[in-house]
Order: structure tokens, then C-alpha cells, then sequence
């Protein structure tokens, strides 16, 4: 990866709370870890768009994440990385699983969770029920 290219992603606050500007690719994380098309599709969501959703989904979602990252840490730097030594991969890794703490300790205390990504004009509303609402600002 290109040692300047957290310079260009986007930031997320999740609940308020400012994530690392890795966070924006917590959804190259799920791919990496080849986790199950329902959380792939939630990460891609969360990366892309602001949002809300339930709180027990959230940290099912970020719970099962951080797992597999922690289980994949080596093999993951391995994939992440450019040259042998470089830290930049560990640093990453290191953003990803903050990022899953703190939306796990904030939704564990909330029953829904807001997340806002920079420069997304659109707010997409998950109600689980196949229906998506989209509110725009006016």
C-alpha cells in the first residue's frame, strides 16, 4: 500500500466517536477474512454510506470482524504489506481493530447506532425489513 494513502479515505464517526482513517477499509478487512456475505455487505454499506442500524447487529457484525482479524493478523500483514519490515500493514491492523472496539463498547450501550462517512450526502436507514429509507438533506 501506498504510504500516503490513508490521505485520501474518508473519515467515519460512529455514535460521535472519530474512527481511524483506516476504518474506511474495514470492508477490504471482511474480504480479506473472507467472512459471510451478510457482513461483507454490511461493512461495504458502513465504509460507503452514513447509516443507522440495530445495536445487537452491530456487534455481532464488528465482534465476528475483529475475530477473524486477530486469527488472520499474520497472514494479513503478509497480504497488506510491500516489503519485507514494512509497519505500515501492522498499523492497519492495529486502526481495524480500535475502530471494531469502539463500535462494539458504544453499541453494546445504545439499542441503535448512527455512523456518519465524510462527504456522504445521503443517510440510508436499515429497518431489517427489506425496506430501505433514504432521507437527503435539503
Amino acid at each position: 500500500m501506498n504510504k500516503k494513502s490513508h490521505e485520501n479515505l474518508k473519515t467515519i464517526r460512529f455514535a460521535g466517536e472519530l474512527l481511524p482513517k483506516w476504518a474506511q477499509l474495514l470492508d477490504l478487512s471482511a474480504d480479506l477474512c473472507a467472512m459471510p456475505e451478510d457482513v461483507r455487505h454490511w461493512f461495504s454499506r458502513f465504509t460507503t454510506c452514513s447509516g443507522v442500524d440495530d445495536a445487537r447487529t452491530i456487534v455481532e457484525h464488528c465482534s465476528l470482524l475483529q475475530q477473524a482479524i486477530r486469527e488472520r493478523r499474520e497472514s494479513l500483514t503478509v497480504e497488506l504489506g510491500q516489503s519485507p519490515g514494512d509497519t505500515q500493514p501492522s498499523n492497519i491492523i492495529a486502526a481495524w481493530i480500535y475502530a471494531l472496539d469502539t463500535m462494539i463498547h458504544v453499541a453494546r450501550t445504545s439499542k441503535t447506532c448512527s455512523w456518519n462517512v465524510e462527504g456522504s450526502e445521503d443517510v440510508v436507514i436499515d429497518d431489517g425489513e427489506g425496506g430501505d429509507i433514504e432521507l437527503r438533506r435539503v
